[in-house]
């Protein structure tokens, strides 16, 4: 089997589901090719830069501009969408070459931008081979929603009402999660792992942190920590923000809590097996590994648009509780403290939506649609004959016309 994987490297998340599904299709078939693409990278660099650079520096400049946004592009009619979507399109073709090359039985895509190329390559390109999106979030925003993909894997039964009310079958959505690597689901002794931080096993642990980029309003989230009255541990996560790591490393000899500062790190299962409670940003990859882990989530700092609607998801189900308002965070989390009945609610809660093994069950999806749904060709002939005869000129318009306008916005 050769499984071609269209990611995007906006976020940890989106690669993340990547490798781990090409962790599965190793374990279960070893025989398999697996091949996952940076695919804005891939199709052009430098484009790559510009998008990626302006979607970071928006989260960290102006995160309320990119919230609008992403409510406004819910409309499937506005002129963003039609703007990114004729990109988008003239973007695609660049693909074309590498999979008459690699000739894949199979293409998932686990961004909504590489998700809008599969269907345009059926579309457009007449392609026949069995594509399946994987949705990195536990909200099914329109960006992820085109007609032609043979199967949505979701994260909760909450997203199915909505999506085929937008147009998607509900025969092509499968409620099966997001996958997290085989090593997620390994046991570790919670007295080992705190006795290696030096940390007492009978103390109650909070664990924080704020993704793969460490962001979010860590420090004051920790200044808060540090002022409550209860007998806490505190181990914070930094990821790559090497910055914060310096800045909390600093603050942290005069605290009157036990505190242990980790940069970027392959093992948070670990770690949140050993804690009592996480606080965190919700992006779609923690929350998962959080319900798996079965540890309650106090969430802060949402990026506007997918994890506010992540975190609706977490407060509407009971698996959370609410510190957005950072001032009162330490009075929150002191009234949780103070009520076990609450906590262990989530704990409960956190079983009922955790999915372990979602992993396995998206690799046995993989597994059925290459059976029953693969075509002899990639592509008709009549395509062919489109694409010989296709104006090149279009792309590199359209390419020229991209960079322009990502540029400006990357300025502001």
């Amino acid at each position: 089997m050769k499984v071609l994987i269209l990611s995007i490297s906006a976020g940890g998340g989106h690669g993340n589901a990547a490798e781990a599904i090409k962790s599965y299709i190793a374990l279960k078939a070893p025989k398999s090719e697996v091949k996952i693409i940076d695919t804005i990278k891939y199709i052009n660099p430098i484009i790559d830069k510009v998008v990626i650079g302006s979607y970071l520096k928006s989260l960290k400049v102006s995160p309320y501009l990119y919230g609008k946004l992403y409510t406004y592009s819910e409309d499937d009619y506005t002129i963003t969408n039609t703007i990114s979507s004729k990109l988008i399109e003239a973007m695609t073709c660049k693909l074309i070459p590498l999979i008459r090359e690699f000739k894949p039985n199979i293409l998932i895509a686990t961004h909504s931008f590489s998700t809008e190329m599969l269907s345009v390559l059926k579309s457009k390109y007449s392609m026949n081979i069995p594509c399946m999106s994987i949705i990195t979030d536990y909200y099914s925003h329109s960006s992820w929603l085109h007609p032609y993909i043979d199967a949505y894997v979701v994260s909760n039964e909450d997203m199915i009402s909505k999506m085929i009310f937008k147009g998607i079958s509900k025969d092509t959505i499968y409620n099966l999660g997001i996958p997290v690597k085989p090593d997620f689901n390994m046991n570790y002794d919670r007295g080992d792992t705190l006795e290696s931080l030096d940390l007492c096993e009978s103390k109650f642990t909070v664990l924080v942190m704020g993704g793969s980029l460490g962001l979010g309003k860590i420090v004051d989230i920790y200044k808060q920590l540090a002022n409550i009255n209860e007998d806490i541990q505190i181990i914070i996560i930094t990821g790559k923000n090497k910055k914060l790591y310096a800045e909390l490393s600093k603050i942290k000899d005069s605290s009157s809590k036990e505190t242990r500062i980790i940069g970027f790190t392959d093992h948070v299962n670990k770690y949140m097996q050993a804690c009592d409670l996480l606080l965190t940003k919700p992006g779609g990859l923690t929350i998962t590994e959080a319900l798996i882990c079965k540890i309650p989530l106090g969430i802060f700092s949402p990026i506007p648009g997918q994890e506010e609607k992540n975190a609706q998801f977490l407060l509407r189900h009971n698996l959370a509780v609410n510190l957005t308002d950072i001032e009162k965070c330490g009075e929150n989390i002191e009234k949780l403290l103070h009520s076990k009945d609450a906590l262990k609610s989530m704990v409960e809660n956190c079983s009922k939506f955790s999915k372990p093994y979602a992993g396995n069950d998206i690799f046995n999806l993989i597994n059925w649609l290459v059976q029953n749904k693969s075509n002899k060709s990639s592509f008709t002939e009549e395509d062919k004959i489109y694409e010989k005869n296709s104006p090149k000129t279009f792309f590199k318009s359209a390419e020229k016309y991209f960079l322009k306008t990502a540029l400006k916005l990357f300025e502001l």
